[in-house]
């Protein structure tokens, strides 16, 4: 069940965070706004890249265990093909319960990588949430906007007031990206792209 594992901008689609009052332009009042596209700054602020690099790592180490264990399993129907029929009754049984139980540890294997997966996603998509609205409400504060937008939920918007690019810069000078992770993460219960989840290649 291969799928993209990626920044999900769903999470952030009500982030819309007032940020102080309107100010005089010119001959009248208006609203200063701001545009933002959440997605952009999870894939190039330094925390969104280190929280991807950690998920690629996590994916790959999975996936690899999961290949050394379909491989198993399929040396052993191999096995099984080949020598069936110079093999007793008894030594067939003993090799078709090993691949049964081979198939169920795989599979049990697939089930604690899709939710350890899906466990660190949640969580440093959570973490990204939370320094995205630090960093949102302080930028606001500071240029005196009154009003900033997800651009998920708007239809258009001027070019002129995207502030993706510099809200980048300042989330990246307000959070430090975290040392890369070099332990093998426990797996993890159910609480999940930069990415694939595991998938088995091992058949019946």
């Amino acid at each position: 069940m291969r799928e993209r594992w990626r920044f999900a901008p769903a999470l952030l689609l009500t982030l819309g965070v007032l940020c102080g009052a309107a100010r005089a332009q010119g001959s009248g009042d208006q609203t200063r706004i701001g545009v933002f596209d959440p997605e952009t700054l999870w894939k190039l602020t330094e925390v969104g890249k280190r929280y991807n690099a950690d998920l690629t790592e996590a994916r790959d180490r999975l996936q690899a265990e999961i290949d050394r264990k379909s491989q198993e399993l399929e040396d052993l129907k191999d096995k099984l093909r080949q020598q069936q029929a110079s093999l007793s009754e008894e030594k067939i049984q003993q090799i078709q319960k090993e691949i049964l139980n081979k198939r169920t540890e795989l599979d049990r294997m697939n089930e604690d990588a899709t939710k350890e997966m899906k466990f660190q996603l949640n969580d440093v998509q959570s973490r990204f949430q939370q320094m995205l609205v630090e960093t949102v409400e302080i930028y606001g504060k500071e240029k005196n906007l009154a009003l900033i937008l997800n651009k998920g939920v708007i239809d258009y918007n001027a070019p002129q007031v995207d502030i993706t690019q510099d809200l980048i810069a300042r989330f990246n000078a307000m959070h430090k990206a975290p040392a890369p992770s070099t332990a093998k993460a426990p797996a993890r219960k159910a609480p999940e792209k930069p990415k694939e989840p595991p998938k088995s290649s091992g058949g019946a």
